[in-house]
């Protein structure tokens, strides 16, 4: 069964991510999808630093590169915040 989950969830899986270097390469990915728009925020809010995200004005597919990316002290904090 699918499992919804909230833009903190999606968030800490992301940075955590980040943070244990999974990310390996590119993605190409709708800008409608979680992992997109958690992203993008992430950016935004300044809890990730190197990490680049296409502007998806007037595309269907948008990439996210995560490859270099990593916490800023802000990331940091907000996932030793919300960790279990």
């Amino acid at each position: 069964m699918a499992h919804n989950v909230s833009r903190t969830e999606e968030l800490i899986g992301i940075l955590t991510d980040v943070s244990n270097h999974r990310f390996r390469e590119a993605r190409s990915i709708n800008p409608e999808s979680m992992l997109y728009q958690t992203t993008y925020y992430a950016v935004q809010e300044k809890l990730l630093a190197d990490a680049s995200v296409e502007d998806p004005t007037n595309k269907p597919v948008a990439s996210i590169d995560l490859c270099n990316a990593s916490l800023t002290p802000a990331g940091e904090e907000f996932l030793a915040a919300h960790k279990n």
